[in-house]
C-alpha cells in the first residue's frame, strides 16, 4: 500500500503550483486540469478539481520536520509557500501552521520525544 490524501481544490493548478513550491512532485496531470497527482517519496497528493473547498477538518495532511523549523520556515517563506510564519508550542514538540491556496491547514511538526514519551 501506499499512503496518499485527496484534497478538493478549487483551483488545481495554483493548488499544485503551491504544492510543488513545498516540495512535491508532479507525477501526473489530466489534460483538462481538474486533477494531479503528486508524490514525495512514498506519499501521493490527489487534487481533484471542485468549485468549492470542502469543509475544513475532512482531513489535516501533515508532516514530520526533517530540519530545524526555524530554517524550514525561511526556506518555505523564500518560496512564497509561507507569508507569515507562526511557530507554535504544542505538548508534543513545536508546530508550523501552513495554509494551500483553498485555505486548508497542514502541519509540520517537530516531535520532542521528552514532553510525552
Amino acid at each position: 500500500m501506499r499512503p496518499n490524501v485527496l484534497i478538493y481544490a478549487t483551483d488545481v493548478n495554483r493548488s499544485r503550483d503551491w504544492y510543488e513550491r513545498l516540495g512535491f512532485r508532479l507525477r501526473r496531470v489530466n489534460r483538462h486540469g481538474g486533477w494531479a497527482e503528486l508524490e514525495w517519496g512514498d506519499f501521493l497528493l490527489y487534487l481533484h478539481g471542485t468549485g468549492k473547498p470542502r469543509p475544513a477538518g475532512f482531513a489535516l495532511p501533515g508532516f514530520e520536520a526533517q530540519e530545524p523549523l526555524e530554517s524550514l520556515a525561511e526556506r518555505l517563506t523564500s518560496a512564497g509557500v509561507l507569508p507569515d510564519p507562526v511557530i507554535l508550542d504544542e505538548g508534543f514538540g513545536r508546530v508550523l501552521k501552513l495554509r494551500d491556496p483553498d485555505g486548508y491547514e497542514l502541519d509540520i511538526v517537530e516531535h520532542d520525544p521528552e514532553l510525552y514519551a
